[in-house]
Parts: structure tokens; C-alpha cells; sequence
């Protein structure tokens, strides 16, 4: 199954940022970027080089983050090619970054979802897509303009968001993207003055309802690895397949040393 979860779980996750992001092709490896500065936004993945090509795709990407005015950030998994590609970065400057677990759901089925107590989900539709978001953004301290880059599939049949709200009031949200049988939980994130009361846990227990009504083969999510999103998630029946490295590297002193 790791292999399959995998190429899965990378597919989907990359065809989710392309939702979101500008793409460009390096040769050998997809950049993504946008107009706002966030590493959410701006990250180098999908990486297959031969090794002569190694320094010439850090070379390629460095020039291309220094165009964005953005740090070089590469993100791997296990796909990735050359094995040592890691190394190389380490050896060319880059310093590793927090390191992420592709979590799986390991009980099938959920019968039935549990019911939070202390919020009602609700799906959120076109007309409520301002609320969706504006509250991710607080949730997360994103800038507002998120909204934007979010608009124009936030009504594509293929995702659901959430807003769970507790006494008439709006205090988390969750979005469910399902694409080649994997469903992908993201932005699951409650307002601070919320947190810890099991808000997250009815919207993910609906997100998994959800994604296993839909048909899909796997539900699976991301979350940095040692945190307590991660120990929240695997008290709720997920797993951790492979993780997921990242490296980054200022571009502050490379336009003038490329």
C-alpha cells in the first residue's frame, strides 16, 4: 500500500497547489508561486534529475525564487530523484526546514461519524465562501488576500468546506479536496479563543464521513511532524506513511553570487 498511498498522496497534493498557484516548469522538477509572500504558496516539488543535472535545477530554481523575490523552498518525498538530492541541498547552502508526516485513516469504515458536542458543521456553499475564508485566513493569520486566490474552484464539485460553528458562532473550518480515490483533509484550523475544545475533531470526523461516502480509497492528510495536530490526528485513527522533508535557503545574498 506505501508505494500506491505514495504517488497518490503526491498527485493529489500537487494538483491541489496548481489550484492555488502559479506553476513553471524547471526541467526535471514543478515550481510553484504567487503574488503573496507565503511558503504555503511557494515551494519547488516533483523532483527527477539525473545526477549531472542536480546543481544546474538548484541553479535553475535559485534564479527563479530570486525573480520572485522569495526564499528557495524544495520540498521532497520518497519519489524524488536522485536519492541524495537532500544531501546536495545541505551541501549547496540550504537548511532543512520542519519536517511533515503523510498521514493516512486506518479505520474503515467510520460508523457512524461521531457528533461533535460542541459544534455544528455545516457545508459551506457558493454564497458563503467569503465566510469560509475570511475565517481560515484568522484561523491560520494568513493575509485576507487568500480569499482571492481561492475563488475561482471554490465551488468545483470536487471540494467541500466546512465551518463548524459553536453557539451561533463561526469557529472553525476544514476543506475536503477528492481526486483519483484519495480524499485529502486540509486548512483544518480553529479561532484561538476556540482551541481545545473538539471543534477540530467533529470537522475532521466529517471530513472522513465524507471522503468514505464519496467512494474514496484513502483518507489522508499533512501535518507537521511532533506537533499536536499530529498526536490530535492519530488519536483519531490516522497514520503516518512516509514524511515529507523540506529545505530552504534565502535568496537574500544569491543574485549577486549566480
Amino acid at each position: 500500500m506505501s508505494g500506491e498511498f505514495t504517488a497518490a498522496f503526491e498527485k493529489l497534493w500537487v494538483s491541489l497547489r496548481e489550484r492555488w498557484c502559479n506553476s513553471h516548469n524547471l526541467g526535471g522538477a514543478l515550481a510553484f508561486s504567487y503574488d503573496l509572500k507565503l511558503v504555503f504558496f511557494h515551494r519547488v516539488v516533483q523532483v527527477d534529475v539525473e545526477n549531472t543535472r542536480v546543481d544546474g535545477l538548484i541553479d535553475d530554481a535559485l534564479h527563479h525564487f530570486i525573480q520572485q523575490d522569495f526564499d528557495c523552498v524544495f520540498t521532497l518525498s520518497p519519489l524524488d530523484r536522485p536519492n541524495e538530492f537532500g544531501e546536495r541541498l545541505l551541501q549547496r547552502g540550504f537548511k532543512q526546514g520542519l519536517l511533515a508526516s503523510a498521514m493516512v485513516y486506518d479505520h474503515h469504515p467510520i460508523s457512524p461519524a461521531p457528533i461533535s458536542s460542541v459544534a455544528e458543521i455545516t457545508k459551506v456553499y457558493q454564497d458563503q465562501f467569503e465566510v469560509w475564508s475570511d475565517l481560515m485566513c484568522h484561523n491560520f493569520d494568513f493575509p485576507l488576500a487568500m480569499v482571492e486566490a481561492g475563488r475561482s474552484w471554490s465551488t468545483e464539485p470536487d471540494i467541500e468546506h466546512y465551518i463548524a460553528s459553536t453557539n451561533g458562532t463561526a469557529a472553525g473550518t476544514a476543506l475536503l479536496y477528492s481526486q483519483n480515490g484519495m480524499g485529502y483533509i486540509d486548512l483544518v484550523g480553529t479561532l484561538p479563543e476556540f482551541r481545545r475544545r473538539g471543534i477540530a475533531t467533529g470537522l475532521v470526523h466529517q471530513a472522513i464521513a465524507d471522503s468514505q461516502a464519496a467512494g474514496n480509497r484513502w483518507t489522508a492528510l499533512e501535518a507537521e511532524t511532533g506537533t499536536h495536530a499530529e498526536q490530535l490526528y492519530k488519536r483519531l485513527g490516522f497514520r503516518t506513511v512516509y514524511h515529507r522533508y523540506r529545505y530552504i535557503k534565502s535568496i537574500d545574498n544569491e543574485s549577486q553570487g549566480i
